[in-house]
């Protein structure tokens, strides 16, 4: 083989070489986009648990009225959301997946919100400070969430698994 063939050889491998390397953006690429697809409702979809027993989204009148409660924010710093829910109010159960606006820190607001529930829950029900105190937040996919369960740990790893 001469000189001149080695070289062509050469760069047709590194070529492919890197070529190849472009498949792994084209993957991370389909995990974001499927993020973005998913609404915070599909995303909370599956969960099953006897002390998270209601639902509510964006679009609900409950969920837009109270937003400001909830989080602190007007529903304009929200694209979307959703919240799973112990609707007797005797324990402190909650999964908020939230999608918020650009310039929003999502994750210190989901913190702000877990440090709302224990104090609320600090003098009405003490027994759930525990739960409380292992709750779960994150950001994943676009969205924050936060996780007040026994089962917090399993529950993230389903929301991360959905979001991957």
């Amino acid at each position: 083989m001469t000189m001149k063939n080695r070289l062509i050889c050469g760069v047709l491998a590194a070529a492919l070489m890197l070529g190849g390397c472009g498949s792994t953006d084209s993957t991370a690429d389909t995990a974001e986009s499927t993020a973005a697809q998913i609404s915070a409702s599909q995303l909370l979809d599956g969960i099953d648990d006897t002390l998270l027993d209601g639902k509510i989204s964006m679009g609900d009148e409950k969920f837009d009225g109270n937003t400001d409660k909830f989080y602190g924010v007007e529903l304009s710093q929200i694209e979307d959301g959703c919240i799973l829910y112990n609707t007797d109010g005797g324990n402190a159960d909650e999964i908020s997946a939230v999608r918020f606006a650009d310039g929003v820190d999502g994750e210190d607001i989901m913190k702000a919100r877990l440090d709302d529930r224990k104090a609320t829950f600090r003098d009405y029900k003490p027994d759930e400070l525990e739960k409380l105190e292992k709750a779960k937040v994150f950001s994943v996919g676009g969205f924050d969430i936060l996780i007040i369960s026994d089962r917090a740990g399993e529950f993230e790893g389903m929301l991360r698994e959905k979001l991957a």
